[in-house]
């Protein structure tokens, strides 16, 4: 029988982060190029972390969900889930009877946009 041990598992999950947000980095310069040049890689960068550890809190772990919501950080701010003016559109994702992949379908549906949206 094969045994993966936790070690293992987290090295793999390291590399599968990293291979993760070399891809967005890319995509977001692609579809954002505007917003890219203005926080730069840097940043980008940063956001993309949050955004990977606030979907974890949230249960939303599909690699689509966490890069929606990374589209989502970049177009309306990364604090956008926080922002009052908000509010109503981003209720779904304080909702913790909504399973997580549902809270970022339903805010991006109050927030009028579809997957693969751009500048």
């Amino acid at each position: 029988m094969l045994m993966i041990r936790d070690v293992q598992m987290h090295a793999f999950r390291d590399k599968f982060l990293q291979e993760f947000e070399t891809r967005r980095l890319a995509d977001i310069a692609r579809r954002f190029p505007t917003r890219y040049r203005k926080l730069g890689e840097g940043r980008t960068r940063a956001i993309i972390q949050k955004a990977v550890k606030v979907c974890d809190r949230l249960g939303a772990h599909g690699e689509l969900d966490v890069a929606n919501f990374i589209d989502l950080m970049i177009w309306f701010g990364e604090s956008f889930a926080w922002n009052p003016k908000l509010a109503f559109e981003t209720q779904p994702l304080r909702n913790p009877v909504l399973p997580g992949d549902a809270r970022v379908q339903l805010t991006m549906a109050r927030l009028g946009v579809e997957p693969g949206f751009h500048e």
